[in-house]
C-alpha cells in the first residue's frame, strides 16, 4: 500500500499523468485495465494471485494498446527477457529514482523501450534464452502461484472455481514441467523466480 501511495504521488506531481486506479493482485490489474483502457499500466513483478509478468502477458492480449511498464526488485535477465518478450515497454528496477521513473514512462507513453541501466545489457541476449516457466500454460502458472503462495489445492480450487481433481492435474503436470518433486521444491523454485517472496 505504501509503495502504491508513493509511487501515485510520484506520477501524479509530473503533468502528462494522471492514476484512475490501483491493483492489490495481477488479476485485480488485468481487470482493471480491461475496465479502464488505461493508456499505461505500471505493474510489479510480483503481485499476489497472478504475478506481474503473467498479468502483463493477460492485459497485451485483452488491451493491446495499453503499455506496460515492469517495475521489479529484481535485475536478473531471466525477468528482463521474459518482460521483453511478453511486451512490456519499460522494466525499471526499484531502486530507480524519480526521474529515471519519470524518463521511463514518457518513453512508453512516446512509443519508445525503456530500460534502467543496470538490465540494458540483458536487451541484447540471445533471442532462444529460455527458463523452464516459459513452458507453463497461464492457468499451471496461475495454480503455480497461488501454492507457492501457501495455499493448498482445495484452496486453489475454491479460488479459481476448478474441481479438486482438475487443479492436482494441473499440480503435477507443472511440477513435471519444471522438474520438482515437493511443495518445498515448489516454493523454494518460485521465491527464486522473484514470484513471491
Amino acid at each position: 500500500m505504501l509503495v502504491r501511495q508513493g509511487l501515485r504521488r510520484i506520477i501524479e506531481s509530473h503533468g502528462g499523468f494522471s492514476v484512475i486506479a490501483e491493483a492489490q493482485t495481477g488479476t485485480e490489474a488485468v481487470e482493471l485495465c480491461r475496465l479502464h483502457q488505461p493508456d499505461l499500466a505500471v505493474l510489479d513483478v510480483t503481485m499476489k494471485d497472478l504475478n506481474g509478468l503473467d498479468a502483463l502477458v493477460l492485459i497485451r492480449q485483452q488491451v493491446p494498446h495499453t503499455a506496460v511498464a515492469m517495475l521489479s526488485m529484481h535485475a536478473d535477465e531471466r525477468y528482463v527477457l521474459r518482460a521483453l518478450r511478453s511486451g512490456a515497454r519499460a522494466y525499471l528496477v526499484k531502486d530507480c529514482v524519480e526521474d529515471e521513473l519519470i524518463e521511463a514512462l514518457f518513453a512508453v507513453v512516446n512509443g519508445k523501450i525503456y530500460l534502467s541501466p543496470s538490465v540494458e545489457a540483458f536487451r541484447f541476449l540471445p533471442a532462444d534464452a529460455t527458463d523452464r516457466y516459459d513452458s507453463l500454460t497461464t492457468r499451471e502458472r496461475q495454480i503455480y502461484q497461488l501454492l507457492a503462495e501457501g495455499n493448498s489445492s482445495k484452496d486453489v480450487a475454491n479460488k479459481l472455481d476448478l474441481s479438486l481433481h482438475t487443479v492436482e492435474t494441473h499440480r503435477s503436470r507443472l511440477m513435471d514441467k519444471l522438474g520438482i518433486h515437493t511443495v518445498a521444491e515448489l516454493v523454494l523454485s518460485a521465491v527464486r523466480r522473484g514470484l513471491v517472496s
